[in-house]
């Protein structure tokens, strides 16, 4: 019996120390957008283009990412910030700001805008389609994570019922696909 309770002790040692070795970093958030919301688009169809083409990847909450880091507060904000995400070396060391400059040509194709990027995503060749995602992103604004303190659950669970709301009313709206290539939403791009 006191081998069992031996083993048991040393199984239970080592996983006290192997969850000690394998914290995860905490949670971040970016600061809170100062940049305009950007006009030169429709963010209502941009929010439809990006549930399509970028929210597989990417969602809203801060310290829950994806395959892709969470996109609040992406407008304006320095790229590779989060401390919570492992960015590509090319993005960490790009310089880049997150405004309608860098963020139509590295939507548009990510490849040709940054070839070492760690983004897979198909080319979004219409740029009135670029734009909206573009206004969309500039409308995401949370608060500063510095004035409040973030309860992540309770932050996911209203985000998941203002997306859901959001989606409910944005469904009642008719939505015309073109058939023309160009045209097309960014999803339909092979």
């Amino acid at each position: 019996m006191s081998m069992v309770i031996r083993q048991i002790s040393v199984i239970f040692t080592a996983a006290i120390l192997l969850s000690a070795c394998s914290e995860r970093t905490p949670p971040d958030s970016r600061a809170a957008v100062t940049l305009p919301v950007y006009e030169q688009g429709d963010a209502d169809n941009g929010a439809i283009i990006y549930q399509d083409a970028c929210g597989q990847c990417h969602q809203l909450t801060p310290g829950l990412n994806k395959k892709g880091p969470q996109l609040m507060n992406i407008y304006g904000a320095k790229a590779a910030q989060l401390a919570d995400y492992d960015y590509s070396e090319a993005l960490k060391t790009s310089g880049w700001v997150w405004d309608a400059e860098t963020l139509d040509p590295y939507i548009a194709d990510v490849e040709t805008a940054m070839p070492e990027s760690k983004m897979l995503a198909d080319p979004m060749p219409d740029a009135s389609e670029r734009a909206d995602v573009i206004a969309y992103l500039s409308t995401l604004r949370a608060p500063d994570s510095a004035d409040a303190q973030v309860d992540t659950t309770n932050q996911s669970n209203d985000q998941n019922n203002q997306n859901s709301n959001q989606h409910s009313q944005m469904s009642n709206d008719a939505v015309v696909i073109s058939d023309v290539a160009a045209e097309k939403p960014a999803a339909d791009f092979q």
